[in-house]
C-alpha cells in the first residue's frame, strides 16, 4: 500500500545543497519519488512510496530540529504517481518571485500571523464582511478551497504575486 506526502517548512537553512543531499538519500534509500525543494528559507516536500517507507521517511525528517513540527499532509498513492525522484536547491519553496524580500526565522517567515481555528472563527464573528483571500493558483483552487474565498486566475504562484502588485481585481466569488 502507497502514500503520497505533502508538506513545506519554513525555517532558516544555513547549508541547502547539505540538505538537499540528505534528502535525496533518504529517499532514494527508502525508494521514494516526488519532488523537493530546499531553499535557505526550508524544505517544501511531495514524495510517494510505500507507506512503511514514507513513515521512515518523515521519522528521520523530523529529526532535523527545523523540521521537527512539521505539518503533513497524506494522500492516496506512491512512488509510481512520479516520473522521477528530483531533490534541487531553489530561491525560494514557493515561487513568489521575491526570495530576498523574504525573512525566515525559527518561527517562520517573519511578520506572519498564525491563527487557531478558534482565533478564525473569533475574527469572523467579529468581522462577518471579512474577506477571505485565497493564496492558491487556479487548478489548486478548483481541487479545494474556502466556502465565499475570492479566487484569482492565476495560474502559478508567481502569477498570484504578479496580480497583487498590479491592483488586479479580476477574481472571482467561489463557494455556497
Amino acid at each position: 500500500m502507497g502514500k503520497i506526502v505533502l508538506f513545506y517548512v519554513f525555517a532558516p537553512l544555513a547549508d541547502p545543497d547539505a540538505i538537499r543531499l540528505w534528502q535525496r538519500a533518504l529517499c532514494e534509500a527508502n525508494g521514494l519519488r516526488g519532488r523537493i525543494l530546499v531553499s535557505r528559507h526550508g524544505i517544501n516536500v511531495t514524495v510517494g512510496g510505500e507507506i512503511r517507507a514514507v513513515k521512515r521517511y518523515l521519522r528521520a525528517t523530523r529529526e532535523y530540529p527545523a523540521f521537527a513540527r512539521v505539518d503533513v499532509k497524506w494522500s492516496d498513492g506512491a512512488a509510481e504517481d512520479f516520473p522521477k525522484l528530483s531533490v534541487k536547491v531553489r530561491d525560494e519553496i514557493v515561487t513568489f518571485g521575491v526570495p530576498d524580500e523574504i525573512e525566515v526565522d525559527g518561527g517562520g517567515v517573519r511578520g506572519e500571523v498564525h491563527l487557531t481555528p478558534d482565533e478564525v472563527h473569533a475574527l469572523v464573528a467579529e468581522k462577518p464582511d471579512a474577506v477571505f483571500f485565497d493564496g492558491r493558483n487556479a487548478i489548486e483552487a478548483e481541487i479545494g478551497r474556502f466556502a465565499g474565498a475570492v479566487v484569482t486566475p492565476a495560474k502559478t504562484t508567481r502569477d498570484f504575486v504578479t496580480l497583487l502588485d498590479s491592483g488586479s481585481t479580476t477574481t472571482s466569488r467561489t463557494g455556497p
